[in-house]
């Protein structure tokens, strides 16, 4: 017998087989680095405006959900953002479209459109 379990030369197939268990029966090997996951920009339409206040709004976000015919509120915004339509800034204050919140409040809830895109 050994002394140790470090002079022992059994003791890497040994924690090889180890490992190997440990991993279902699948070999160490190097794993390929994830690719990177792009989101998909959601694809949105106005269908319509029910009052001057309100847009209908189809929303398909791949994976994430689909509304539609999702109703939008004019309102100040209340933080700085970014309209999903065009990409432009969006400051405090300026008029934008967001989701109405319901219970459960939708996933975009927090997105918002320029309201001058929608009223062009």
């Amino acid at each position: 017998m050994y002394r140790d379990l470090a002079s022992d030369p059994s003791r890497d197939g040994w924690l090889r087989t180890v490992a190997w268990l440990g991993n279902g029966g699948v070999p160490d090997a190097p794993r390929p680095a994830a690719p990177r996951q792009l989101k998909a920009a959601p694809t949105i339409h106005v269908l319509d405006r029910p009052t001057p206040r309100t847009a209908a709004i189809s929303w398909s976000d791949p994976g994430a959900c689909h509304y539609g015919y999702q109703i939008w509120d004019m309102v100040p915004s209340k933080r700085d953002g970014v309209c999903v339509l065009t990409g432009s800034t969006i400051r405090i204050g300026e008029m934008i479209y967001t989701p109405r919140v319901d219970e459960p409040s939708p996933i975009n809830a927090g997105e918002m459109i320029a309201a001058a895109y929608v009223d062009a």
